[in-house]
């Protein structure tokens, strides 16, 4: 966010209507691009977009989008790379109710973000902005805000133009501030009409510090690792700030600790890294006698894997214990509320001064055998995907897509490529699905993240279901209309493997599990026949192609790659998987 401006450089800039201050100071606390879903709300704010050349005004970009959660999911996507908060408005009640899957992986996500909303005209007649259409009252609610309050941090109406500056600033701040998350705030048609003279550029949002760790529980943390002969840090999300990886690093380096990345939704620590113990809880849990787990929601899946009988649990991050989760009960020692890099910047001296050094090689020797069997499970089980052969497979899609993307390239993730089979050493080079699996969130958040860095690659891969929930058409017209030439790889097994799996598996020996042995559509998770995919970018202007065989994929994902870098065009695979 802006910093507080000294007092001789706060100035006024001249405006017209609420709707223009709305935007003026938008743009002024930092927010670049203005995600519009427009309807008869949005009146008073194009007619300050039209206005703005002529009077000077320095605005957000407008960015027009055609459905509501796709504009959510660029807002997300453009956060989680460029680490600045974005604006959205759409249109009253019905608009924010297509919003609403967005808005629950932002606030899972800890993705800060200001949903602005139309509200519906107050008067029936009378005033500049009052109702001219009959879904004026229809779209009328009790309480507008009610559909989304549990996914926000603050919701509010603005019921005047006079405290149009302390509300963004009150809404920008309670988003930035931790844990981050989305907010909301109505904006009633007649308010955004008022004349409103001048506006006052050059204020400070108030962002709240992070939270620091209390150095008592970091001292006993430390303890604890020093202690253990198998320590291991466990992080899911904790890379969503950056500068964690080198903490993290230089940390697991010094003092010989193990880390492994539980359901990874960031880079967190580099793939690389000989202490790096892997993806899965049930390779690491047997062998951990102390364990840290560092923004981390699901530590581990109680009817699958549980830590061994004795273990130290840590639990840390700024909301270690998940309060907006209506249930989450696992056990620990110790519970940390604190800033990620805060704690680890706190943690190594505080290791250093309980001996933690003394039996640093020990605790590293044991890690990296740990790590060394883990990566010999990883590359047994490419070697047997190879050797089977047959139709394209997860495995196999995402060892091609290691072979051929650029290193600085930004792959968004919708659960078809395994991260275990690719690898990746810096900051801000992969993002996951969020943990609330609101499914059409990656293309969304691949063509956000795209506009935060134009000048890399951004890589979109995506199941067909999620493809499909995406609203596929919005999404490329959007890649077509604002030059985002993302490469989507589309894993089509032509169902919903999560819902089939979830169905065997709590029924291996059922129906559905039969029909799935004998390779027949299962209820309610087949979508065959699926659209051809590879169509929704052509209509578009962008390059698309069907691959069915396993020596095609590359070549075909090397022909995508040349259209959306030399060509400048979006590029879709329709990858016919199993």
């Amino acid at each position: 966010m802006n910093q507080a401006l000294p007092a001789d450089a706060a100035r006024t800039v001249c405006t017209e209507s609420v709707a223009e201050a709305f935007l003026v100071l938008l743009k002024d606390r930092g927010v670049d691009h203005f995600y519009v879903g427009a309807g008869t709300d949005t009146a008073p704010v194009i007619e300050a977009y039209a206005r703005a050349a002529e009077a000077g005004l320095v605005l957000p970009e407008p960015v027009l989008i055609g459905h509501e959660n796709l504009a959510i999911g660029m807002a997300h996507g453009f956060y989680m790379v460029a680490r600045r908060p974005q604006a959205v408005m759409l249109h009253v009640s019905v608009g924010t109710a297509n919003a609403v899957c967005g808005l629950f992986n932002a606030i899972r996500a800890q993705v800060p973000l200001l949903l602005a909303a139309g509200r519906t005209p107050w008067f029936e007649q009378g005033r500049a902005g009052s109702r001219t259409h009959e879904v004026h009252w229809a779209q009328e609610m009790f309480d507008q805000g009610a559909m989304v309050r549990e996914l926000v941090k603050w919701d509010y109406e603005l019921r005047d133009g006079h405290h149009v500056a302390e509300v963004v600033d009150r809404a920008l701040g309670v988003a930035s501030t931790e844990p981050r998350g989305p907010v909301y705030l109505t904006l009633p048609r007649e308010v955004l009409a008022q004349p409103h003279a001048a506006c006052r550029v050059g204020g400070q949002v108030p962002v709240a510090s992070a939270a620091h760790p209390d150095p008592e529980a970091v001292l006993a943390l430390a303890r604890a690792l020093a202690a253990a002969e198998c320590p291991v840090i466990v992080c899911t999300s904790s890379g969503a700030d950056p500068q964690t990886v080198a903490q993290l690093s230089e940390l697991a380096d010094r003092f010989g600790i193990g880390v492994a990345e539980n359901r990874p939704r960031y880079v967190s620590f580099p793939s690389s890294h000989p202490l790096h113990l892997g993806y899965e809880m049930g390779a690491v849990l047997p062998h951990a006698d102390a364990l840290l787990f560092l923004e981390t929601d699901v530590p581990w899946i109680p009817a699958v894997a549980t830590p061994r009988p004795g273990a130290f649990v840590a639990l840390a991050g700024s909301d270690p214990l998940f309060e907006r989760y209506p249930m989450r009960s696992f056990p620990s020692d110790l519970c940390i509320t604190t800033n990620a890099s805060a704690l680890l910047a706190a943690l190594g001296p505080a290791l250093e001064a309980v001996g933690a050094l003394s039996q640093a090689e020990r605790r590293r020797q044991r890690a990296q055998a740990i790590g060394a069997a883990v990566r010999g499970e990883i590359a047994a089980r490419a070697q047997r995907d190879e050797a089977r052969g047959g139709a394209i497979s997860k495995l196999f899609l995402s060892r091609c897509l290691e072979a051929v993307r650029p290193r600085d390239a930004i792959l968004v993730n919708e659960y078809s490529a395994v991260r275990e089979q690719m690898g990746f050493e810096e900051a801000g080079g992969f993002f996951q699905l969020p943990s609330s699996g609101g499914l059409g969130w990656g293309l969304p958040a691949a063509l956000g993240a795209q506009q935060a860095a134009p000048g890399r690659t951004v890589i979109c891969v995506v199941g067909d279901g999620a493809y499909l929930f995406a609203n596929p058409a919005a999404c490329h017209h959007a890649a077509a209309m604002h030059g985002l030439p993302v490469l989507t790889v589309v894993f089509n097994n032509e169902g919903w493997e999560g819902v089939q799996k979830a169905a065997t598996g709590m029924y291996p020996q059922g129906h559905a599990a039969r029909q799935a042995r004998e390779r027949r559509p299962e209820p309610l998770s087949s979508l065959r026949p699926v659209p051809d995919f590879e169509r929704y970018a052509e209509a578009s202007g962008g390059h698309g192609e069907r691959v069915t065989r396993r020596d095609d994929l590359m070549p075909a994902l090397r022909r995508a790659l040349h259209a959306v870098q030399v060509e400048g065009r979006q590029a879709l695979l329709n990858v016919i998987g199993e």
